[in-house]
């Protein structure tokens, strides 16, 4: 399989390994085809808290709303994704 390489998309690949939120090019690929498969079939991935497009916009409009962000730390990033299992 094949793909366009963009400074754009390694720019973004790149933010989401220094982010934490996955550890390699391969995961932040996998995480985004995930969550473009779920989008387009019209459901959250399994054990999501949303169903479709419009919960989904929802809560992203309820989070853009919520008030400034706060940084992502060690102990914070624990407390939020601790249970789950990879």
């Amino acid at each position: 399989m094949g793909y366009t390489k963009t400074g754009h998309y390694d720019r973004i690949v790149e933010r989401h390994i220094r982010s934490g939120r996955a550890s390699n090019k391969s995961e932040t690929i996998h995480q985004a085809l995930t969550l473009l498969d779920a989008v387009s079939r019209g459901a959250g991935p399994e054990g999501a808290t949303f169903t479709g497009a419009d919960d989904l916009e929802a809560l992203l409009l309820a989070g853009m709303s919520s008030g400034p962000a706060t940084a992502m730390t060690p102990r914070r990033k624990a407390r939020i994704y601790g249970n789950l299992k990879r």
